[in-house]
């Protein structure tokens, strides 16, 4: 039964890696100058049985846990992030479904859509509020009939194709606020409005348009989990999808310095001298491949707490931050390693480099990140483990 396990694992790796290096590589640059969304490889992806891997067998998916969606992140993202979000949104779009939902509403919003090859998009950042997702003013108001939806979100990933979208808002009930719920809304609602796709200086192929929600009425069954449990569910959410972005950094890097390798070796600053017998590329290098290994070190403990049900948030925040600055860090540096090359589109240093600054941003900020870690360490330097 192991052997047949580990088998059937290493053939869903195989397809990651299939679909990364022979579909997705030889359209990058096209689809980033293009700023279009990847129809074709997703088409090839559902071929393949891989689109929605990450979801729970029982609702359409492959059962992936959270280790191999964290290593099938870092594989796709090796050969572009924008793609790979653009792939793997919907797991993080639906997981407070897949998390509090009840049974109708699993095969209504999550079934019923993987198996349509369909799309979600959360509903959490709003244009006046930024890393304050507390603060959010889009309100659901109780009615006779289910809710009436009024605001605004922007930044929604796969927004533009989206056929639902899991929006956070403000409940009132009875004329009193009942704190923050998550409400899953059909694009096709009447009152949703969908703009195009902003321009962005990363993630290019990702779209990330503005919705407005103006009086919509939802029904009873639109309300993910109890009215008021939003922030709990919230804060599950970011924990998890924190996790796509440390291994999205861990990716960058990865594929970064293996690039960086092949120049250094192959390119001479001098005649006689390849760079790669220079001591401070040697150093540089050796540096960020240490930093690498610490990063999916603390990604690998993220994601055991996860598969294991245990608490991962402080975490899913250390990787996230450390993953996603390194990513920053290390495409500055090789970037100078190429120089004028770097910031050359033939090489493709200068798309990571733009992929790695936005990963600082989305998701939570590295502020945000290091806010959370703080507030976690504080409570531990006074429990009876202490720090």
């Amino acid at each position: 039964m192991v052997v047949e396990e580990s088998r059937s694992r290493s053939e869903w790796k195989q397809k990651f890696r299939t679909l990364a290096d022979e579909v997705m590589a030889p359209h990058v640059r096209r689809y980033d100058e293009e700023r279009a969304f990847p129809v074709a490889i997703h088409e090839r992806a559902a071929a393949e049985g891989i689109l929605n891997a990450a979801f729970p067998e029982e609702l359409g998916g492959a059962g992936l846990s959270y280790t191999e969606f964290g290593q099938v992140i870092g594989e796709l993202s090796a050969v572009c992030p924008g793609m790979t979000w653009t792939l793997v949104f919907n797991r993080g779009a639906l997981h407070p479904v897949v998390a509090a939902g009840t049974p109708e509403q699993k095969e209504l919003f999550v079934t019923r859509l993987l198996k349509d090859n369909g799309y979600a998009a959360l509903g959490l950042t709003e244009p006046e509020n930024g890393s304050n997702l507390l603060a959010a003013t889009t309100r659901a108001v109780a009615t006779d009939s289910g809710w009436l939806l009024n605001g605004g979100k922007c930044m929604s990933g796969n927004g533009t194709v989206a056929d639902v979208f899991i929006v956070l808002a403000n409940t009132v009930m009875d004329n009193r606020k009942r704190g923050l719920s998550f409400f899953a809304v059909p694009r096709d609602a009447p009152g949703v409005t969908v703009s195009e796709d902003i321009e962005k200086a990363a993630f290019r192929c990702l779209p990330t348009p503005s919705v407005t929600f103006r009086d919509v009425a939802l029904e009873p069954i639109s309300l993910i989990g109890r009215a008021g449990d939003g922030e709990m569910l919230l804060n599950e959410l970011l924990a998890t999808i924190r996790i796509g972005g440390a291994a999205c950094g861990t990716g960058i890097v990865a594929a970064m310095l293996k690039d960086a390798l092949t120049w250094v070796g192959e390119r001479r600053v001098y005649p006689d001298d390849r760079m790669d017998t220079l001591s401070h590329v040697q150093l540089t290098l050796g540096r960020l491949y240490v930093e690498l290994c610490a990063a999916r070190k603390l990604l690998d403990e993220a994601t055991a707490l996860a598969d294991q049900g245990l608490p991962f948030g402080k975490e899913s925040s250390m990787a996230k931050y450390y993953a996603t600055e390194l990513a920053v860090r290390a495409s500055n540096e090789i970037l100078q390693l190429y120089g004028w090359r770097g910031i050359a589109a033939d090489h493709g240093v200068e798309k990571r480099w733009r992929d790695a600054r936005a990963l600082t941003i989305f998701e939570g900020s590295s502020e945000i990140q290091l806010l959370n870690v703080f507030r976690e360490m504080r409570r531990m330097a006074t429990s009876e483990g202490g720090l």
